[in-house]
C-alpha cells in the first residue's frame, strides 16, 4: 500500500512540475541521470554565481534554503560589480520618490546576513574550466570545476558556476547616447533622473524630457515623470519617441488600452522618428547638465533638432557575455543551454535570467524566445538550484518549463495597469497598484527584507491616514472596482 501511494504521488509530482505549477517533490526523484560526483578532499564543494540580479541572488537563495545531508552543504559565492541588489521593476519608485534606495536597492551585504550565502564585489574578465576542450562543431565542453578571474586579478575556484549577467543597455549605433541619455538600470540612475527633476522644480522651469522608446519600460518612465511634472507644473513636456509613434505593440490589448489613457491623460506626446544622433548643450545657467540636443529622421529622412532637458534612454538591451568566453551562445550573445538550464557541453556550467538562451525549441514552450523579465528569472533559479542539488546528489534534473503569471506596469504613484494570463483582462487604477505593491513585496529576495518593508509600507500608510484621512480614505474606495 505504500509503494502504491509513494507511486501516486511520485506522479503527479511529476505532473505538476511539467506544467510549471509547483516545485518537485524530493523524495519522488529517483532514476538518476546524473552521477553524484564526491568531493577528493574533505572541503565544501564551490558554486559560484557569477552576476547578482533576480537571476543569479535568487538562485543562489534557493540553493542555499535546499536541504544538505550531513557535510554536503556547498559554499555559495555571489559575484557582482555592484555592492547591492537592485529590485528593477520598482526603480520607478525612485524616479517619483515615493520609495528609498534601500527599499529597492538593498546592500547584498545587509541581505545576506541570514544566510550562508557570501557575496564578492568585482568585475567578471573571465572563467576557466580545468579540463576545457572543444568538440567537432566547435563547441566548448568541460565536465569539472574551473577557476575564474576577477577585474582586480583575484581569482575564484568553482566545481558549479552559474552564468548570470544579465543584459546591458546598448546605445544601438547612435551616436552621443551614452555621453548624453541616461539608462534607468540601477538606483543611482534612477535618483539621477529624480535629481533632475527636482533642480528643474526648485528653479521654477517647465522641464522638457525625452523618453526614447515606445515598449513597457519606455511608457512606464514617462507616465511617472509626467505625473511629477503634472504635480509641480503646467507646462512640462513628455516626449516618447518612437519610429512608428507606436506603444506597447506586444502589450496585452487592454493593458496597451490602458496605458494609453493615462498617457493622454497626462498630456504625454508621442512623437514618430529615428533617433539619428544626441549632442550635448552647452552648459549656461539656464541649463542642466544633462540638456541635449535630438536629431531626428521622419520616414521621408528629413531630420529635425528637439532640445530637452532630459533625456532617458530605454531601448537596445543586450545579453552581456563577452565574446571570448568558453560557451556557445546564439547571434545575440545569449548562452546556449539544454532543458535543465545547463550550459551546452558542459556539465557543472548552468545559465539563467537574460544570459541564457531560454528558446523554445528547447524548452518545448509556446514562446520563440522566453521574455527578458524578472518573473522568467525568478523561476529559472527555482530550477536551476534545484537542479544543481540534484546533480551534486546523484538525483534526476528536471527540464524547466516555464508558466507566465501575467503582466505588470507601474503608471504612477497610484495607478498600475496588471494584464492577467487568462484572457484579455487587465486591472487598473489603484487596485492594481496595491496589487503589484502586494505582488513585489512577496517576491523580495528574503523573509528579514520583506518583513522590513511591509512594516515600512504600512508605517507610510498610518502616516498618510493621520496627515489627511479623507484624502486616504478617498484612495482606498478607488482601489475597490465595484466601489467607483
Amino acid at each position: 500500500a505504500s509503494s502504491t501511494m509513494r507511486r501516486t504521488r511520485c506522479a503527479r509530482s511529476k505532473e505538476a512540475s511539467r506544467r510549471g505549477r509547483a516545485r518537485p517533490d524530493k523524495r519522488c526523484v529517483t532514476s538518476p541521470r546524473a552521477t553524484a560526483e564526491p568531493s577528493s578532499s574533505s572541503s565544501p564543494r564551490r558554486v559560484v554565481v557569477l552576476g547578482g540580479g533576480f537571476g543569479g541572488l535568487y538562485t543562489a537563495l534557493r540553493l542555499d534554503s535546499l536541504e544538505w545531508a550531513g557535510e554536503t552543504r556547498p559554499e555559495i559565492t555571489v559575484v557582482d560589480r555592484a555592492e547591492a541588489f537592485v529590485f528593477k521593476p520598482l526603480l520607478y519608485e525612485l524616479v517619483n520618490e515615493t520609495l528609498e534606495p534601500w527599499e529597492v536597492a538593498p546592500m547584498f551585504e545587509e541581505l545576506l546576513k541570514p544566510t550562508k550565502v557570501t557575496h564578492v564585489k568585482g568585475e567578471v574578465v573571465s572563467f576557466e574550466p580545468e579540463d576545457r576542450g572543444t568538440t567537432r562543431d566547435g563547441t566548448p565542453y568541460s565536465a569539472t570545476g574551473g577557476s575564474i578571474t576577477l577585474g582586480d586579478g583575484t581569482t575564484l575556484a568553482y566545481d558549479y558556476l552559474v552564468l548570470a549577467l544579465g543584459t546591458s543597455t546598448s546605445d544601438g549605433g547612435v551616436a552621443g547616447a551614452r555621453e548624453c541619455a541616461v539608462a534607468l538600470n540601477t538606483a543611482e540612475d534612477a535618483v539621477r533622473i529624480a535629481g533632475v527633476l527636482g533642480e528643474l522644480e526648485r528653479a521654477g522651469r517647465d522641464a522638457r524630457v525625452a523618453v526614447i522608446g515606445g515598449g513597457l519600460s519606455g511608457v512606464e518612465l514617462a507616465s511617472v515623470i509626467a505625473e511629477r511634472l503634472n504635480g509641480k507644473s503646467t507646462n512640462g513636456v513628455v516626449d516618447v519617441i518612437t519610429p512608428n509613434k507606436r506603444v506597447m505593440a506586444t502589450a496585452p490589448p487592454g493593458q496597451r488600452e490602458a496605458a494609453l489613457r493615462v498617457l493622454e491623460k497626462a498630456r504625454v506626446n508621442v512623437v514618430g522618428g529615428r533617433v539619428m544622433r544626441l549632442d550635448k548643450v552647452a552648459n549656461d545657467e539656464e541649463t542642466v547638465s544633462t540638456a541635449s540636443k535630438i536629431t531626428l529622421a521622419d520616414d521621408d529622412g528629413t531630420e529635425g533638432v528637439e532640445t530637452y532637458d532630459l533625456v532617458c534612454w530605454t531601448v537596445g538591451q543586450r545579453a552581456e557575455t563577452p565574446s571570448d568566453w568558453p560557451v556557445a551562445t546564439t547571434p545575440a550573445r545569449k548562452i546556449k543551454t539544454d532543458a535543465t538550464l545547463r550550459v551546452n557541453g558542459h556539465s557543472r556550467i548552468y545559465a539563467v535570467g537574460d544570459a541564457s538562451s531560454s528558446s523554445a525549441e528547447v524548452m518545448n514552450a509556446d514562446w520563440d524566445h522566453l521574455p527578458s523579465t524578472a518573473q522568467v528569472a525568478f523561476q529559472q533559479a527555482d530550477y536551476a538550484a534545484w537542479n544543481i542539488w540534484a546533480s551534486m546528489n546523484g538525483r534526476t534534473e528536471l527540464p524547466f518549463r516555464y508558466q507566465h503569471l501575467g503582466d505588470m506596469m507601474v503608471l504612477g504613484s497610484l495607478d498600475a495597469a496588471v494584464a492577467f494570463p487568462v484572457g484579455d483582462i487587465t486591472l487598473e487604477g489603484p487596485a492594481a497598484a496595491a496589487l503589484r505593491r502586494l505582488a513585489y513585496l512577496y517576491r523580495m529576495p528574503t523573509n528579514e527584507h520583506r518583513l522590513k518593508l511591509g512594516s515600512k509600507w504600512i508605517q507610510d500608510g498610518i502616516e498618510t491616514f493621520q496627515k489627511d484621512p479623507v484624502g486616504f480614505l478617498e484612495d482606498i474606495r478607488k482601489s475597490i472596482p465595484f466601489a467607483r
